[in-house]
This record gives C-alpha cells, sequence and structure tokens, in this order.
C-alpha cells in the first residue's frame, strides 16, 4: 500500500501539525506500507517538496498537474488541513485523481478548524474521509458536516529526547512550550510574567517556537518594549528547541502556561506540549479554548482559566509559583500513560484506517 501525506508545511516550522506528520512518517516506516510525505517547505527533513503547495507562491496549472501525476500511484492520499491554503489546488488535484480507472483514497486531516463558513463549504465538496484528533474538532465537524464521514486519530509525537537546558536557573522557570502567536495566547503569559517580575516575583519566563514562524507573532511593540529590560536583565527569554527537545524543556520547567485565546471553533485542537506537560507530571495553566479543558479533565496540577483573561492567567501563574507541585495521583500517572500510548501507535492506528478504506 502506498501512502501519500500531503501539507503546506514540514519542519523546521515550528507547529503540531509538523511535528505530528513527521513522527507520523517515521512510524508507518515501520510498518507494511510505503509512506511518504510531501510538503511546500523546501529542504524540509523526512520530507520531499513540491512547489504547488508552497503557501507563499501562486500554483500554476503545470504545477497542480505535475502534483497530481507525482500522486497517480498512490492507493491513500492523506491532505492535511486542506481548508486553509489554495483550495484550487486541492480540488484540481482531487478532480484529477477521483476519476482515474483505479481512484484515489482521500483522508482529509483537520487540524486547525475556524468558523468560517466559506471553509466548511469548500470541505462539503472534498470525497473522502475526514480525520481529526480530538473530540473538541470531531464534534465541530459533526456540527457543520453532519454527513461527513468522519474518524478521531491519535496524533503522533516523537517519543526520543535529547538534552537542553532551559535558560535561567536560579529561581522558578515558566515555560509556554508553544510557537509564539497571539492565537496562542503569546501576549497573554508575557504580559502576566511581565506583570509578576514588575512586582518582585522572582522567576524566570521562557517562550519557546520563537524560529521558523509562517506569520509574524503579532504581540505588540509596547509589549515586547517592555520586555526588553527584563531580558537584558536575564529574566524573560525567548528560545527554540526542537520537538526531540521539548521533553528535556518541559521537565526542566516548573510551570507550564497555554493560553490560547478563542472558545469558538478555532479553538485549541488539541495542544501536544500541555499532553507533554501532562506526560512529565507539570503544573499547568491553560485557557478554556477547545481541547484543553477535557483533555485536562482530572489531571490534579492543572488550572483552567478563562481564554483571553489576563488578569486570571496572572493571578493563576502567581498561585502555582507560591504553591509546591503537588505529587502525582493515580488518575494522573492513568493519563500519562495513556497518552503517552497514542503517540507511540498512532502509525498502527492510521495504517488500520487507510486499510479499511482501501477494502471497501
Amino acid at each position: 500500500m502506498r501512502i501519500v501525506h500531503l501539507h503546506w508545511t514540514g519542519p523546521p516550522v515550528t507547529g503540531g501539525v509538523e511535528t505530528h506528520l513527521n513522527a507520523l512518517i517515521g512510524q508507518l516506516a515501520d510498518q507494511p506500507c510505503e509512506a511518504t510525505a510531501i510538503v511546500g517547505t523546501p529542504d524540509a527533513p523526512g520530507c520531499a517538496h513540491h512547489p504547488a503547495l508552497d503557501i507563499a507562491h501562486p500554483a500554476t496549472a503545470e504545477l497542480t498537474a505535475d502534483l497530481a501525476e507525482r500522486l497517480a500511484d498512490a492507493d491513500i492520499v492523506h491532505w492535511h488541513n486542506p481548508q486553509w491554503h489554495k483550495p484550487e489546488v486541492v480540488t484540481a488535484v482531487v478532480d484529477r485523481l477521483r476519476h482515474r480507472a483505479r481512484p484515489t483514497r482521500f483522508v482529509f486531516d483537520l487540524h486547525n478548524i475556524d468558523d468560517d463558513p466559506a471553509q466548511w463549504a469548500f470541505l462539503a465538496t472534498l470525497p473522502g474521509t475526514i480525520a481529526t484528533h480530538s473530540p473538541f474538532v470531531a464534534g465541530e465537524v459533526h456540527r457543520a458536516l453532519p454527513a461527513a464521514p468522519t474518524h478521531t486519530l491519535p496524533l503522533a509525537l516523537p517519543l526520543d529526547e535529547e538534552p537542553f537546558p532551559l535558560p535561567g536557573t536560579d529561581g522558578p522557570t515558566v515555560l509556554q512550550p508553544s510557537r509564539m502567536t497571539r492565537w496562542k495566547g503569546s501576549h497573554l503569559s508575557l504580559e502576566a510574567a511581565l506583570t509578576l517580575l514588575d512586582d518582585g516575583s522572582d522567576l524566570h519566563f521562557v517562550h519557546a517556537g520563537t524560529r521558523h514562524l509562517i506569520w509574524p507573532p503579532g504581540i505588540p511593540d509596547t509589549l515586547l518594549h517592555r520586555a526588553r529590560t527584563w531580558r537584558d536583565k536575564g529574566r524573560v527569554h525567548f528560545t527554540h528547541y526542537t520537538p526531540a527537545q521539548s521533553w528535556s524543556a518541559i521537565r526542566a520547567a516548573d510551570v507550564i502556561v497555554h493560553p490560547t485565546i478563542d472558545r469558538g471553533t478555532h479553538g485549541e485542537p488539541f495542544s501536544l506540549a500541555v499532553a507533554q506537560a501532562v506526560i512529565c507530571h507539570r503544573r499547568i495553566i491553560a485557557s478554556d479554548s477547545g481541547n484543553l479543558p477535557a483533555l485536562l479533565a482530572g489531571y490534579s496540577a492543572a488550572a483552567i482559566v478563562p481564554a483571553g483573561d489576563t488578569r486570571a492567567l496572572t493571578d493563576a501563574l502567581r498561585h502555582a509559583l507560591a504553591q509546591d507541585a503537588p505529587a502525582p495521583t493515580p488518575d494522573d500517572l492513568a493519563l500519562a500513560a495513556h497518552l503517552r500510548h497514542s503517540f507511540a501507535t498512532a502509525g498502527r492506528h492510521h495504517l488500520a484506517l487507510y486499510r479499511t478504506l482501501t477494502t471497501t
């Protein structure tokens, strides 16, 4: 069975989809199938490149036809987030492949979704199975596309680890492990940390995911100017690490913050970083966005704050820094084991779905 995954970006672009895709291709390499990834990012490790998928450049009819030809012998084409970019490319490639004598089976993977009606209308035109990775996203799909065949699959995450020394060892460390962007609430966590530092708190604030960004972070210049003083003092740090180094970084932090700002359809779709923090039993402060409350339900070291509420985030962070981390409960350990197992076995679950699709 030949499986081809398509995505607009690949590593080293910072993001959960890129991390998942790279790990999934690695897991499928150990399964009885041939799996490859084609992305729009040139020189992406572990991925082939095709310019029709490059979101920075328009695609021509010739490029689109060439991409379809490269997919001609695939049994499964698994397209990640087809609704976000270049719908004309998706439509043209799908139409070419679906009308062949041996039609291709499609999986359309929805990682990050929106409430834009045009996106849902476009998804309704695509012939294939929809894949999601959390009850939150699955529920939104069922609401918007009730007739669409939908499967919820586990995400893949690399479990190999490499060391990464977090900057700052004198005093507790607060880490935001997501990519730096306004949607992830980077401005909120930065402002909360600056407020506590201005008030005399002894802490280091570290924000990861500050390189290889697709879009500017959207942090107000006034906030970045305010942060410059504490960066010069060695208390605020903007850093970057690889997925393999993320385990070491998360374990070294005292508090993990993940304040995604949207409560609606465009809420946090899963959060690999928060799941890692659960596995590492870190104290976590997260917003009530998307899948985060469900992911952290019953986790003893979590606090949920209203999305977009800087004061609530600041108060929760102040409280967390004043407390010793609780010992993991049996429920914490069970949740950590479940998450780790799901990350390690995602490839087998994906292959099981592909086999079902090619035999029906």
